[in-house]
C-alpha cells in the first residue's frame, strides 16, 4: 500500500479488548493522516478487510502491520518491529512532511520505546500512561470509549511535536537573520527562542535576549550540541565584582543578567575584547 495524502483509507482495524500503546499509536497516526477513517476494534479480522487495499489492519491478522508471527520483520539492529513501527515507516513522510530529522527524533523518543515494551522488553512511562486509560475491572465504561480517550491523548502528543517543529523552524529563520546582522560573536535576539542548533555551529560566542524575569541575559554559546562546555565563559571576577548594570551571575559563569539591553551588550563585547 502506498501512503500519501491522495490515498483513500476507509478504515483502520486493530484488536479489541485491552489496548496497549502499540495499537493506540497505530490508530492515532492513521487518523492524523486520514481523519475520516473508521476505527474498528475486533477479535478476529474479517477476510474482506485483509484483502482491502483501503483498509489498514494493524497489530492483528498476521499481515503487513502485525508483529506476532514467528517470522515477524526485524530492524537492522536485530530488534523486532512492533505494529506502530511498521506503520510509522509508511506514514512518517505524511505526518512530518518529509522532515527526516523530525521523523528520526519522533521514532527515537516515542516509537522505539513503545516497540521495546510491547515486544516484552523494558517498560517506559509513555506505554504505562497509555495503558492506564484502560477501564478498571470494576468500571462500567466501555473499552471502545477508553480507547478513544487514549487515541486522542496520542494525537495531542503528535500535534505538539508538529507545533514544536513549526516553532523551531520559525526560530531558526529569526536566529539566522540575527546572526547575519551581528558581528559574528555577540548575537542579539528580540526574545528568547531556541537558538542552539543555529548558533553552536557558528562563530557566535555570546547570545543576548530579554529575560523572562526582567532585564537582559548574556548566555555563553556551548562548544558543541549536547555539551555544556562554553566556547568562552564569562569572567570569573564577575562573581565578586559585577560590571555596571549586572544583577545576577550564575556560579558556572555561563549566564548573567543585566538591567538594560545596553549594559548587556556592552559587557559582552568588552569581555571579548579583553
Amino acid at each position: 500500500m502506498s501512503f500519501d495524502r491522495t490515498k483513500k483509507v476507509d478504515r483502520i482495524v486493530v484488536h479489541g479488548g485491552k489496548f496497549h500503546a502499540d495499537d493506540v499509536f497505530c490508530v492515532a497516526m492513521t487518523l492524523m493522516c486520514y481523519p475520516e477513517a473508521e476505527v474498528i476494534r475486533v477479535n478476529s479480522v474479517p477476510e474482506e478487510y485483509l484483502s482491502d487495499e483501503n483498509t489498514i489492519v494493524a497489530d492483528i491478522g498476521f499481515g503487513k502491520y502485525d508483529h506476532h508471527q514467528p517470522d515477524a520483520e526485524l530492524r537492522k539492529d536485530g530488534s523486532r518491529y512492533a505494529a506502530c513501527g511498521l506503520l510509522f515507516r509508511d506514514l512518517k513522510d505524511v505526518i512530518f512532511a518529509g522532515n527526516a530529522e523530525a521523523e528520526d527524533d519522533f521514532e527515537r523518543k516515542y516509537i522505539r520505546p513503545v516497540e521495546i515494551a510491547d515486544n516484552g522488553g523494558k517498560e517506559n512511562p509513555l506505554s504505562e500512561t497509555i495503558s492506564s486509560f484502560n477501564a478498571t475491572w470494576d468500571s462500567d465504561e466501555s473499552s471502545d470509549k477508553t480507547f478513544g480517550k487514549a487515541v486522542r491523548f496520542v494525537q495531542d502528543l503528535i500535534e505538539r511535536e508538529l507545533k514544536k517543529i513549526e516553532s523551531e523552524n520559525k526560530a531558526e529563520r529569526i536566529v539566522s537573520a540575527a546572526f547575519e546582522a551581528s558581528d559574528g560573536k555577540v548575537v542579539e535576539l528580540p526574545e528568547y527562542m531556541p537558538w542552539r542548533s543555529t548558533l553552536i555551529p557558528s562563530s557566535a560566542v555570546f547570545v543576548i535576549y530579554p529575560s523572562h524575569r526582567g532585564g537582559y541575559n548574556i548566555q555563553a554559546v556551548p562548544a558543541a550540541y549536547g555539551d555544556k562546555t562554553a566556547k568562552q565563559y564569562l569572567p570569573e571576577e564577575w562573581l565578586n565584582n559585577k560590571p555596571e548594570g549586572c544583577i545576577f551571575v550564575h556560579p558556572a559563569l555561563f549566564l548573567a543578567c543585566f538591567d538594560t539591553r545596553e549594559a548587556a551588550i556592552y559587557s559582552a563585547k568588552r569581555t571579548l575584547s579583553e
